[in-house]
């Protein structure tokens, strides 16, 4: 079983847990049949990448935050995630904040404001009520090598799929439909596949070797998973441009299905290559995992922003022009296309990126 390398001056550090395999948590990743219902592969994984790179990687302590608006720093210490905003990462580092302020953040008695203790200090605070500092956050820049920067772009593209997960499912939960038995075959049985072999792979009693081997099969029924939901997705577009070549007489209820098809593809697809993504880096495979996340950019891309044959718009502006919108939904596809575009055109400069890990410690003597 391979370790991935964080490479430094003097020494090199391994940011997999001393070989031990943690994907799948729940009951239902473990037994369940339902996908959409397992866990947010992603998300925990941005949290194993976080603390493999708080505990491992060098820092430096920022003076004073470099951000003009002091709200993005609210945002991660409220919500303890990833923030990524253009080429700064800001990971949470929160271990020591007390269990009673993390929680008065989050109900809104406490908040981060800027420091009034030097007049143009961007530093940022917690504050309670009264606006009285409680906390002081501080920042620490996490120097980039070739390790942090392999666990950093694994952290982007898993925030990324996150996020694109968290606006499907919302609208997926407007919609109810029954997987045909092809899409059982075709999708459902190589994942349940895969699944089995990383639940070995997890076992108290494997060894590295055995490990590996499991690890290696449940990424090629990964693929094989991953590679019919994209053959389904041109399938089921190619269906829906026939039904909707004519403005009337169309049949509504086919073509629903086709959207019902289609959106959780999307979904189904997001989850697969996190997850085959994931099985990849612990294996060590870290040009496979870029491969498929190339690959799954690209084909998100040609969904939301690709005109179709004979079509002046995209697949995802299709199910748009055909969405049974109601009042609580409404032009939920386009928004969502909206959306999308910048995080698909966003070309990572990695040579201007920066990380942050932000920490919440003792105020200083003196007060506000």
């Amino acid at each position: 079983m391979k370790d991935i390398q964080v490479n430094t001056d003097d020494k090199n550090i391994s940011i997999i847990y001393n070989n031990k395999i943690h994907i799948l948590v729940t009951e239902e990743d473990k037994t369940g049949e339902d996908i959409l219902a397992m866990s947010d592969f992603f998300g925990g994984y941005i949290q194993q990448l976080v603390d493999a790179i708080r505990t491992n990687a060098v820092t430096t302590y920022v003076p004073s935050i470099p951000f003009a608006d002091v709200g993005i720093i609210g945002e991660v210490v409220q919500r303890a995630e990833v923030i990524s905003q253009g080429a700064t990462q800001l990971l949470p580092d929160f271990d020591s904040l007390p269990k009673d302020i993390r929680q008065k953040l989050k109900d809104g008695i406490y908040k981060v404001g800027e420091s009034k203790q030097i007049d143009g200090n961007l530093r940022a605070v917690i504050v309670d009520e009264t606006g009285t500092r409680v906390k002081d956050i501080t920042l620490k820049e996490v120097n980039i090598n070739p390790g942090t920067l392999e666990a950093s772009r694994s952290i982007t593209n898993q925030f990324q799929m996150k996020q694109i997960y968290a606006k499907l499912d919302a609208i997926q939960e407007m919609q109810s439909f029954q997987i045909a038995r092809d899409r059982d075959r075709d999708i459902k049985v190589p994942f349940l596949d895969a699944r089995y072999y990383i639940l070995k792979a997890q076992g108290k009693n494997c060894t590295d070797k055995e490990r590996e081997e499991y690890l290696k099969k449940a990424a090629d029924r990964l693929l094989s998973a991953v590679n019919s939901v994209y053959t389904d997705l041109t399938t089921s577009t190619k269906h829906m441009l026939k039904l909707t070549r004519f403005p009337i007489f169309q049949k509504k209820d086919q073509i629903q299905v086709y959207i019902d098809f289609l959106s959780e593809d999307i979904q189904v697809a997001t989850k697969f290559v996190g997850l085959r993504m994931q099985v990849l880096d612990y294996l060590g495979d870290t040009d496979g995992a870029q491969i498929e996340m190339s690959r799954y950019q690209r084909v998100m891309k040609d969904f939301f922003t690709k005109a179709l044959p004979n079509r002046r718009y995209s697949a995802a502006a299709l199910i748009h022009l055909n969405y049974p919108y109601n009042a609580e939904n409404r032009d939920c596809w386009y928004q969502l296309s909206e959306d999308l575009k910048p995080a698909l055109e966003l070309k990572q400069d990695k040579k201007k990126e920066h990380i942050y890990l932000v920490s919440v410690e003792e105020k200083e003597d003196g007060g506000e």
